[in-house]
């Protein structure tokens, strides 16, 4: 792996210091742009991360078909306890996974400066109120 080279910041600007104005104003335009490009590269990164987090805090297929044939059998009266036991564990699961989603949507509606209900919106999901 690449060593990051290490710039003394008091040296940097002593050399600075003895640049002609327009060479300054050059590299003041440089590392502005530089760093425009770095964040808008993390930005991106974070809001690929945070779309793939997203959406991957749900209940598997399994986990879901489990759970709506648990509910159908608390409906119908023929639940087990075993079954109730199962139901309440996948209940409180799928709870902590959609907790997680919302907060991972949250900290994407800061990164793209929106509310919470149009990123939602920009992501096809429709807010629990609209159902």
């Amino acid at each position: 792996m690449e060593s990051m080279p290490t710039i003394n910041s008091q040296n940097f600007l002593r050399d600075a210091d003895k640049m002609p104005v327009s060479e300054l104003e050059q590299l003041l335009k440089d590392i502005n742009a530089l760093l425009r490009r770095k964040r808008t590269q993390d930005k991106t990164l974070r809001e690929r991360q945070l779309l793939y987090k997203i959406n991957n805090t749900i209940l598997d297929d399994a986990k879901t078909k489990r759970y709506q044939a648990l509910v159908e059998n608390l409906e119908l009266g023929t639940m087990t306890d075993v079954e109730h036991s199962e139901l309440e564990f996948l209940a409180h699961y799928e709870e902590k996974l959609r907790n997680q989603r919302v907060k991972y949507m949250l900290e994407l509606a800061q990164l793209r400066a929106l509310t919470l209900p149009q990123v939602m919106e920009s992501l096809g999901l429709i807010p629990l109120s609209h159902v």
